[in-house]
Order: structure tokens, then sequence, then C-alpha cells
């Protein structure tokens, strides 16, 4: 694995986190919206915290472009503007890239706006990134909008459901939604639901994973564990479970023991909080180790060539 590979990795991790984040504080912000149930909308923090993450998005969509050309090319990374144009015009990956990049300098121009328009306008954003990611994936070896580019599409839709949900779940609670969640009551429905949706994106996560890995591995005749594409998924499935243990270890005891105790928000309401939010915390963190294996599976071939 070449050092230009390597660098693309972590230029592909950074954008997986920071579509995960978009993807969260989209999620995060559509609940404490509930205003029959949550009263004001959130504060400006959350605003701050997707603009932020998309412009972060497009310049690393820069990034990956000139990576791409350098590598199509065979230049030196300081040469490869000279091919960028060739790329853009010429290439599979230059006309999904240039989708993928439009629709993320759409969903910048919502800016720091918690409104209904602004909420569609960098979701449609989105969802133009996400089809740019999915063409440029091992789904689509076997062509644009065939059946496997659309499972792997919902798959990176509900892993960066899951991931985002939760690791912008605590801040969302903590720092930017004070004024909406003003109750115990509030803010453990919220957590509720929240857990209900990370679940809901889990299902799909685990069914289009499988899908996708005995496509991948279809016409592998060596055993999986041998080749590095096997290895790399075997840890990345052991994180992917250490998450699904958190997870569900938090929804079985401290959400249910939040939610018993909001009614009266004593001191066994705040420290079933401070046990929640930390076991978030942590799985937070597992969920960026996970993407971040994603983005070297991404650029592992899966026939081990």
């Amino acid at each position: 694995m070449g050092q230009l590979v390597i660098v693309q990795i972590v230029v592909t991790a950074a954008q997986d986190i920071l579509f995960a984040v978009v993807t969260g504080t989209q999620l995060c912000d559509a609940l404490l919206k509930r205003k029959q149930e949550f009263g004001p909308s959130p504060s400006m923090g959350i605003g701050y915290l997707r603009l932020g993450s998309l412009c972060t998005l497009a310049f690393t969509c820069i990034l990956s472009l000139w990576f791409e050309a350098a590598v199509i090319s065979g230049l030196p990374f300081d040469k490869a503007g000279t091919v960028i144009r060739t790329v853009l015009t010429q290439t599979h990956f230059g006309v999904a890239w240039s989708v993928g990049f439009c629709g993320t300098l759409l969903a910048c121009f919502g800016g720091t706006r918690n409104t209904h328009s602004v909420w569609w306008l960098v979701t449609v954003g989105m969802v133009a990134y996400l089809l740019s990611k999915a063409a440029t994936s091992h789904a689509a070896d076997a062509g644009d909008f065939t059946a496997r580019g659309v499972v792997h599409v919902v798959h990176l839709a509900a892993t960066a459901l899951w991931a985002g949900g939760v690791i912008v779940g605590v801040p969302a609670v903590s720092c930017w939604g004070k004024s909406t969640l003003d109750t115990p009551v509030r803010r453990a429905t919220f957590y509720t639901r929240l857990s209900q949706l990370a679940t809901v994106a889990l299902g799909l996560v685990i069914v289009t994973g499988i899908y996708d890995v005995t496509q991948d591995t279809q016409d592998l005749t060596a055993p999986l564990l041998s080749v590095p594409y096997g290895r790399i998924m075997t840890c990345k499935l052991a994180f992917v479970s250490l998450a699904i243990l958190l997870g569900g270890y938090n929804r079985l005891t401290h959400l249910q023991y939040l939610r018993a105790t909001a009614s009266d928000g004593g001191s066994a309401y705040r420290d079933a909080h401070r046990k929640f939010d930390r076991v978030l915390a942590i799985e937070a963190a597992v969920m960026v180790v996970i993407l971040t294996i994603a983005a070297v599976l991404g650029h592992t071939s899966p026939s081990g060539g």
C-alpha cells in the first residue's frame, strides 16, 4: 500500500466521519423540532456544527479529487493539478465526484439556520453526496443504477444515521437542547426516540452489510481470512459487535432507569443520565473507529489483488 493510498484512506475516513456528523445533526435537529412536545427550537450550536462539518467535507472532497488525479495519472502530488480537468470530464470518478461536491456545496448554502427549508436543503445535498459515494465504491464495479448500488446506498445512509445519532446525541442534549429539553421527561423522551431510530438503522446496516459482503466476495476462491479484505472485515465486525453491545446495554439498563426516574428528576435521575451519556460517548468513539476501518476496507480489493 503506497503512501498516496494511505493519505487517501485518511481523507476518506475523515469524509465518512464528517458525513455521519452532518447526518447526526439532521437527525437530532428533526427530533428537537417536535414542537408539540419539546417547545422551542434548538440553539444555533447545532447549525454551527453542521455548517462546519459541511465546509470541512467540501475541502476534503477537493483533496480526494487531487489525490485521485495523482493516482490515475501516476504524476507526483504537486503536479497532479494539471490533469484534474481531464479526470473531471473523462472519468467515471470525475462525474460522480462532481455530483457529490455540488451536493455538499448546496448543503453549505443552508448556513447555520434551523428552519424546515434549510433542513430539506441540507438533506437533498447530502443525498447527492451519498449517491456520489456509492458510485465510487466497490458496489459500482458492476455499473451504476444496479440493485447492488441501491442496497449500498441504503447501507451508507443507515450507517451514517446510526453513527451520527450516537456521535451527536450527547452534545445535542447537553449543549444545544437545554432550552428545548428543559425537563428530565423531555430529555428521556428524546433519548428514547434517538435509541429507537438507531436500532432501526442498525437493523438496516446488518441486512445490507451482509448483502454487500456476499456480493464483494462471491468470486473469491481463497478463504476469506487469507486475504487482507477478509481480515479487515473481521476487524470491522468485531468493533460493530462492540458498538451493538454498548448500545444494547445502554438501552436496556441506563435508558430504562433514566425513564423510570425522569418524573422526579432527583439524584437517581442525574446518576442515570451521567451513566447513559458516558456509555453513549464510548459508543461514539467506537463508531469513529468503525468508520475509519470502513475507509480502509473501501481501498482494499475484495479479491486480495
